[in-house]
């Protein structure tokens, strides 16, 4: 690939931002500091409005002026008069708005705002190199966080194909799955521990089956692992891992162990530690999700690796949906397909039906090739002649297992005018259907 081109992999979480690019002379990511903080990876998320500073080191749009970020905001802060803000990414999943002197901002315009600032920091120490490909990941799948940093790929003039949001699970396991097989010849753990306290992953890998399997258990140990733990004893904490840890290790074959988060930085893991080391590798570190996500940017032989698998996790889609042709093969054409994660499934087909308004919907499960169909009728439509009425069908979901198909009445040119109707069916695919129904016209 192109020297000149950098592919990024940007995390994204409550607290911090982390950045990694991928140095195609060592085959693999490099975690970025900012210049005025080497001593760490992990970039604050704050920004810093002076008042008195409106000039502009870059070729930014004048919104930018007398914003900056991260350790620069945190050291400008004392210096200088101006407003901290902070809390951005939750105040994105609250969907609050941001007071700065008269001027009333959306939290999620200022989240794209720092974004690009502690992008271009980096940036601007390459300028030789244009950005090709940059992929997001995210501590939390909030629909209103999803939405804020798409905005990203409009700020920096991305198109889809050079940009991409996934979650940290996902760049997790591009970064495990990049790495030594032999580290994955059994079971995987990943612990996270963050603020808001630990979650474990069990990544089980089937093979030799058709289809080859990721299977990701999820654990949620929040309530027996946070910070007040952390706070209160740090021998108590270690002595909980232990607990923690040990029944783990008892369920699975486990080949190695992954720790990630800022609440391992510390050194309190004693009888933990020596549980986990007993016949497998150990790894710690805060860039694993960043330089997963770098991973993914690059794609090539770093996607191939998880190619072959089907991928079954909490985001990702287990579902292909589509539609029946009605001929006498009863063929299945799709609208959306499975094996992504749920914000990243989306699809869109035309059709022309003859005389009938009634379609018949087709959920297929990828993992045990049963089949749910639905027929539905779309009323109000006017009378047309065969196949001059265009239809638009698209796939949205809500979650991975719920979501909706949205149908447009797109008319037939000139001839035929679109009667703007849009039709909206819900599915739950993890719930019973009701095989015989209308759906809502909106």
């Amino acid at each position: 690939m192109d020297e000149n081109k950098l592919y990024i992999g940007l995390d994204l979480s409550p607290e911090y931002t982390q950045l990694s690019y991928y140095k195609e002379d060592i085959g693999e990511p490099e975690s970025i500091y900012h210049n005025d903080s080497k001593d760490t990876y992990l970039l604050p998320n704050i920004m810093f409005y002076s008042v008195n500073d409106k000039n502009m080191e870059s070729d930014l749009p004048k919104k930018y002026a007398g914003w900056c970020v991260g350790s620069k905001a945190s050291a400008r802060r004392f210096k200088e008069d101006g407003i901290l803000v902070d809390r951005l990414y939750q105040k994105v999943m609250d969907n609050e708005e941001v007071e700065i002197y008269d001027r009333t901002y959306q939290a999620k315009e200022l989240l794209v705002m720092m974004l690009v600032l502690h992008i271009r920091q980096f940036t601007e120490r390459v300028p030789e190199r244009q950005l090709e490909r940059l992929v997001v990941t995210i501590a939390d799948t909030d629909i209103l966080l999803i939405k804020a940093v798409r905005g990203l790929m409009k700020e920096l003039k991305l198109t889809e194909e050079r940009f991409e949001i996934v979650s940290h699970l996902d760049s997790g396991l591009y970064y495990i799955f990049n790495q030594p097989e032999s580290l994955r010849n059994n079971s995987v753990l990943l612990f996270d521990f963050n603020n808001g306290g630990m979650e474990s992953y069990r990544i089980d890998i089937t093979r030799n089956k058709t289809p080859e399997m990721i299977d990701v258990v999820y654990q949620d140990l929040k309530k027996r692992i946070n910070y007040s733990v952390f706070r209160r004893d740090k021998e108590d904490l270690d002595d909980l891992f232990t607990e923690v840890a040990k029944e783990a290790l008892s369920e699975v074959y486990v080949s190695s162990v992954f720790l990630t988060g800022i609440g391992f930085s510390d050194n309190w893991m004693k009888r933990s530690a020596a549980v986990l080391c007993q016949g497998r590798r150990v790894f710690v570190g805060q860039n694993i999700y960043t330089k997963g996500a770098c991973y993914r940017a690059y794609g090539g032989m770093h996607a191939a690796v998880l190619g072959k698998y089907i991928r079954k996790t909490k985001y990702t889609v287990r579902t292909d949906i589509g539609i029946s042709l009605m001929d006498e093969k009863d063929t299945f054409y799709p609208i959306a397909q499975a094996g992504e994660e749920w914000f990243n499934t989306r699809g869109k087909l035309y059709i022309f039906p003859d005389e009938t308004n009634r379609l018949e919907l087709i959920y297929r499960d990828v993992l045990t090739g049963e089949s749910e169909r639905e027929h539905i009728e779309i009323h109000g439509l006017p009378v047309r002649p065969p196949r001059t009425t265009k239809l638009s069908l698209e796939v949205e979901f809500y979650s991975a297992d719920k979501g909706a198909v949205v149908i447009r009445d797109e008319g037939f040119g000139s001839l035929f005018p679109s009667t703007n109707k849009i039709y909206r069916k819900e599915f739950s695919l993890n719930s019973e259907k009701e095989k015989e129904r209308d759906i809502r016209d909106e």
